[in-house]
C-alpha cells in the first residue's frame, strides 16, 4: 500500500508551475521535498490534498484513485500554513472541525497531548507562539490517524527544543504506527538524519528522487588535495565539485566503483579522507553545473 502520485501537472493564472510528477509515498518513510524557494514544492502539497484541482494527472491512494474515489484521501493529512481558518479560533474550535473531517479523529488522546505539552484547549491560535503554533499542528494530526501526513517547512522558525519535540512526535509515529510523513524545508541540513527518501524539484519537474539508504551504499565524498594545481581526469570525469577550501577539494563521486578508487589512488593525492554525505551535499550536486565548476578551478 502506498500513495502514488502521477504525473501531476499544474498551471496557475496560465503559468506552469508543476509538469509530469510522478513518484511513489511509501509507508512508515520519512520523505523530504526539496528545491529552491519558488520552485512549486507548496503547490505541489496543495494539489495533492485537492486545494488545487490538478490540470494533468491523479492521486492514487492505497490502490484508490482520487478522481474516482475523493473520500480516500481522508487517509491524508495537511495543514496549508499559509491559508487556514485557525486565526481567530479557540483550540477546541478547530479540534471540533477536524473531529467532524476524519472518521477516525480520537479528541481524547489530543487533549492529553496538549495537556502533555501544556496547551490548552481554551487558548486562541493566533496568541500562540510560532512553536506552540506547529506543535498544534503536529498534533491535530496525529490525533486524526491518518497513515500520510505532508508539512510544509514545519521547522521553520523553531528553537531547537520544539524541534526535537517535533520531531520526536514523528520518529514515534513512524516507528509504532507505520505513518507516513512529506516534508519540506529550505534547510537542508534539517532532514538529515531524519529522511528516508528525498525528492528534487527544479524547472516545474521532480529531477531525482533519491533513497538515501541505497544513495550512501553507492556514492562517496571526500576531501582531496593534490601536489600539483592540476585535476587528476578520474576526478573530473567521475566527481562533482562541492567546495573548495584553498586547496582542499570536496568532492562527490555518486557511483563511487572500484575501478574508480585504483584510478584515484594511483593519482597520489596528498590527502584522501572520506567526508559524512549530506542532503545539502547532493542537494549543490544534483543543481549544479559539473563542467562549469570544473572551469572555474
Amino acid at each position: 500500500m502506498s500513495i502514488q502520485v502521477k504525473a501531476l501537472s499544474k498551471r496557475i493564472d496560465n503559468r506552469e508551475i508543476l509538469r509530469g510528477i510522478t513518484f511513489t509515498w511509501q509507508p512508515g518513510r520519512i520523505v523530504g521535498l526539496v528545491g529552491r524557494n519558488g520552485v512549486g514544492k507548496t503547490t505541489l502539497f496543495r494539489t495533492m490534498a485537492d486545494h488545487y484541482l490538478a490540470d494533468e494527472g491523479e492521486l492514487v491512494i492505497e490502490g484508490q484513485s482520487t478522481l474516482q474515489q475523493p473520500y480516500c484521501r481522508q487517509k491524508l493529512f495537511y495543514i496549508d500554513t499559509q491559508r487556514h481558518f485557525f486565526g481567530g479560533r479557540r483550540l477546541r474550535q478547530i479540534i471540533t472541525t477536524y473531529a467532524l473531517a476524519y472518521d477516525d479523529f480520537d479528541q481524547s488522546q489530543l487533549t492529553a497531548l496538549l495537556a502533555a505539552e501544556h496547551l490548552s484547549t481554551k487558548s486562541y491560535y493566533q496568541r500562540l507562539s510560532k512553536g506552540q503554533q506547529m506543535l498544534f499542528q503536529i498534533l491535530l494530526a496525529l490525533a486524526s490517524h491518518v497513515p500520510y501526513i505532508i508539512l510544509d517547512e514545519p521547522f521553520d522558525g523553531l528553537d531547537i527544543i520544539v524541534r526535537e519535540r517535533i520531531v520526536a512526535y514523528m520518529v514515534e509515529e513512524v516507528a509504532e504506527h507505520g505513518v507516513s510523513f512529506l516534508i519540506s524545508s529550505h534547510n537542508l541540513d534539517e532532514l538529515d538524519g531524519l529522511c528516508d527518501q528525498v525528492l528534487f524539484l527544479q524547472h516545474h519537474e521532480l529531477v531525482a528522487d533519491y533513497d538515501l539508504e541505497s544513495l550512501r551504499a553507492t556514492a562517496r565524498k571526500f576531501q582531496l588535495v593534490f601536489a600539483d594545481k592540476h585535476i587528476p581526469a578520474v576526478v573530473k570525469e567521475h566527481g562533482q565539485l562541492i567546495k573548495v577550501y584553498g586547496r582542499v577539494l570536496e568532492v562527490y563521486f555518486a557511483d563511487y566503483t572500484p575501478t574508480i578508487e585504483t584510478a584515484l589512488q594511483q593519482t597520489q593525492p596528498l590527502m584522501m579522507a572520506v567526508q559524512p554525505l549530506t542532503i545539502t551535499d547532493v542537494f549543490r550536486v544534483k543543481l549544479g553545473d559539473r563542467q562549469a565548476v570544473w572551469g572555474g578551478v
